[in-house]
């Protein structure tokens, strides 16, 4: 091979696995299906009051701390219009816990309740409100259960078991496995 070869296969070469890299990652985030969020296995865990019963309006979202082992673990309680798959349904009102960190790589995910800023915040339009990701614009769809939606992320978020006593509403266990923490 002559080097005036060699200066012309190099950049070829190069510009070949870089297209090639684009298509694979094309793929990974817009075309791979990602898994749903289908029958939690609970771990059990300590009893913590998140709310009171009809505290709370349809679509509305609150911030609690979860205590783990390994210390405590950002969740949000969300009231739904309609059942989520591992949330909880008490006549008309129905919830949703799920862990505020991303499957993706840990980043704290936040409540994205107006669509239209979101299609400018997250470049992702959609017809309801969501979760959020700001490090790499995930998105998690809280009425199939924490699914990812778009972007990066391929695992839902981990949801919390929720259980009513009296007229309050309790967080008493976690998904397994609980990612990132515990891997998959």
């Amino acid at each position: 091979m002559k080097r005036r070869d060699l200066l012309f296969y190099a950049p070829v070469a190069v510009a070949g696995g870089f297209f090639a890299w684009l298509g694979v990652r094309t793929y990974n985030l817009r075309f791979r299906p990602r898994p749903g969020a289908g029958r939690p296995t609970w771990k059990e865990g300590p009893k913590v009051a998140v709310t009171r019963l009809g505290e709370m309006g349809v679509w509305q979202a609150k911030p609690f701390l979860y205590p783990l082992p390994l210390g405590e673990l950002k969740a949000l309680l969300l009231r739904l219009p309609e059942p989520a798959p591992g949330g909880l349904s008490l006549g008309e009102e129905h919830y949703l816990a799920v862990s505020r960190i991303c499957t993706h790589q840990g980043c704290t995910v936040n409540y994205v309740p107006d669509p239209e800023a979101a299609s400018i915040l997250y470049n992702f339009r959609y017809e309801r409100p969501f979760l959020g990701c700001p490090c790499h614009f995930g998105a998690f769809d809280p009425l199939l259960g924490g699914k990812a939606v778009y972007g990066p992320p391929r695992y839902p978020l981990p949801r919390l078991r929720l259980e009513a006593e009296g007229d309050t509403l309790y967080a008493t266990g976690h998904e397994v496995p609980l990612r990132p923490m515990e891997g998959s």
